[in-house]
C-alpha cells in the first residue's frame, strides 16, 4: 500500500531511539563499573576518600543530578520506543 511522510517519519524516529537507549545502556554499564573501581580503590584509603569526597562535593553532586537526569531521559525513550510501536502496527494495519 501507499505510505505516507508520517509512517517514513515514525519509522526513522524509532530508529534513533532504538540507538540512543543501545547507547545509553552501554553508558549507564560503564558508570556502574567505575563506581566498582573507585570502592575498590578507595577500600583501604578512608582518609584520601573522604578528602576526595570533600573537596569535588560540587562536581559529585553535579555528577549525579546529570546521571539521575539521563535515567529518566531513558526511562523516558524506552516509553517512546514502545509507543512508537504500537503507532506504527497500527498504522501498517490501517494500509493493509
Amino acid at each position: 500500500m501507499n505510505k505516507d511522510n508520517f509512517y517514513y517519519n515514525l519509522r526513522d524516529r524509532l530508529e534513533y531511539a532504538k540507538d540512543y537507549a543501545k547507547n545509553y545502556s552501554t553508558y549507564l554499564k560503564k558508570i556502574t563499573i567505575e563506581k566498582k573501581v573507585k570502592k575498590e580503590f578507595y577500600k583501604d584509603k578512608k582518609i584520601v576518600f573522604l578528602l576526595s569526597v570533600i573537596i569535588n562535593l560540587p562536581t559529585n553532586i553535579y555528577d549525579y543530578c546529570s546521571t539521575l537526569r539521563g535515567r529518566i531521559g531513558y526511562k523516558k525513550c524506552l516509553k517512546e520506543i514502545e509507543i512508537l510501536k504500537t503507532e506504527l502496527n497500527k498504522y501498517e494495519q490501517k494500509n493493509i
